[in-house]
C-alpha cells in the first residue's frame, strides 16, 4: 500500500485510521485527525502503511517540534518508538484488530441441499 504522493489519502488513509483506532502517542487516546509519516517525508520517509501512524491534531504538532523523534521499530505488528525532546522513550502498538462483531456460519446441511 504505497501511495506517489506526499500525503495520505483514500483507501491508504482509511487503512491507518481502521488499524491505529485511536492517537498512537502513548499517553493521548484521542480520535485520530491526522495520518502522518513515522519517519519524516522530508529524511526520507515513504507514503506507505508501515511508515504511516494516526495522531492527534495536537500529538502531530508536538512530534514536529524540535527535540522529537519518530521510528518504526522491527518485529511483529506496527511498532513505533518515540522519543522525547527529554529523551524519554516510549513505544506504541497498533492494536490488534477488533474481532468480528457477527461471526460468518455455513450451514453444511442447507448448502448441500441448496445446491
Amino acid at each position: 500500500m504505497d501511495a506517489k504522493a506526499r500525503t495520505f489519502h483514500g483507501q491508504l488513509r482509511r487503512f491507518v485510521i481502521l488499524r491505529d483506532q485511536f492517537c498512537r502517542t502513548p499517553w493521548c487516546d484521542a480520535p485520530i485527525r491526522h495520518v502522518d509519516h513515522v519517519l519524516r517525508a522530508t529524511d526520507g520517509g515513504r507514503t506507505a502503511a508501515e511508515n504511516a501512524q494516526g495522531l492527534s491534531e495536537a500529538c502531530n504538532y508536538a512530534k514536529e517540534t524540535p527535540g522529537w523523534v519518530s521510528r518504526r521499530l522491527p518485529g511483529p505488528g506496527h511498532l513505533v518508538e518515540i522519543i522525547t525532546p527529554t529523551r524519554h522513550r516510549h513505544k506504541s502498538r497498533a492494536p490488534d484488530p477488533p474481532e468480528q462483531r457477527y461471526p460468518v456460519r455455513v450451514d453444511l446441511a442447507f448448502a448441500s441441499s441448496a445446491a
